[in-house]
């Protein structure tokens, strides 16, 4: 139940950051967000943070430079796009995990992954191929670039987690990334100013979506498979695309219901296939 929640509060915010980028720069949304979850988090787990900060600085920093990309590439891409089909892009990087884990990690993509990626494909043609009175969405190229540095924070974040303390990391993470939000802002925005109309919206991004998230999903998986958590975790495009019909960021149309079913449908097969593959490694070894 929590990790469905979760999907669900994942789901809502690409319609919450959509609206707070017709108010904000894409940069001041990540800064607030980030900033708010930084602090709720650091309340929280601030015992485990001063005892484990010296050695988790490094890691910490490492994987809070490509989640801070991440998430402007996405925020950037959400700007141009829509809600439904920049949560449908970005759930790719499930797809991207096991690319990247079988390119740099000599790891076999499994029969399922495969088929995954193959609807994945074609789900992602059924959404972004322009008509002959559209041309291509501006918003698609850096969601699927999004899409590929979670991918890569996803690996990189399992091989650092091993070693060092989860929650200690997540913090420094979310700091750096506030960090260099507000560093890089001054940069594009000439005025900085906060609207106090969208404040309801970045305490939703910051402390629901982003830190409470966080905790439910640690507090589920303790008790649910991985093959379930993933499964249940890919449902977030179909809400994020279900939120944005119902709030009208987009028309329902037969590409759309085409293209998202066989995008999710990819994404169960990939964590499926990966499930499989790593329950035959186990009863081999």
């Amino acid at each position: 139940a929590l990790l469905l929640l979760t999907a669900m509060i994942w789901g809502g915010t690409f319609i919450i950051v959509k609206a707070s980028l017709a108010v904000l720069h894409p940069l001041a949304v990540i800064a607030y967000r980030f900033t708010l979850a930084f602090i709720f988090l650091f309340l929280i787990y601030r015992g485990e943070v001063r005892q484990n900060l010296r050695r988790s600085l490094r890691p910490g920093f490492g994987l809070a430079i490509i989640l801070f990309l991440a998430f402007t590439a996405q925020t950037i891409g959400l700007k141009y796009t829509t809600p439904a089909v920049s949560a449908l892009l970005t759930g790719l990087n499930v797809i991207f995990v096991a690319l990247i884990e079988a390119f740099f990690y000599r790891k076999k993509l499994a029969s399922p992954v495969l088929f995954g990626l193959l609807a994945a494909t074609l789900g992602l043609a059924f959404i972004t191929w322009p008509s002959a009175q559209v041309s291509l969405d501006p918003g698609i190229i850096p969601t699927i670039v999004c899409a590929v540095l979670f991918a890569w924070h996803i690996v990189a974040t399992g091989r650092v987690v091993t070693k060092y303390d989860p929650k200690t990391i997540t913090v420094i993470q979310f700091a750096f990334v506030a960090f260099f939000a507000w560093c890089s802002a001054p940069i594009w925005i000439q005025t900085f100013q906060f609207d106090f109309k969208i404040g309801g919206a970045l305490l939703y991004l910051g402390i629901p979506a982003t830190a409470i998230c966080f905790f439910f999903q640690t507090l589920a998986q303790r008790h649910v498979p991985p093959v379930q958590t993933g499964v249940i975790l890919a449902t977030e495009p179909a809400f994020a695309t279900l939120f944005s019909l119902l709030f009208g960021y987009e028309p329902l149309t037969w590409k759309l219901i085409t293209g998202a079913l066989f995008m999710i449908s990819g994404l169960i097969l990939s964590v499926l296939g990966e499930s499989f593959k790593s329950e035959a490694g186990k009863l081999i070894a």
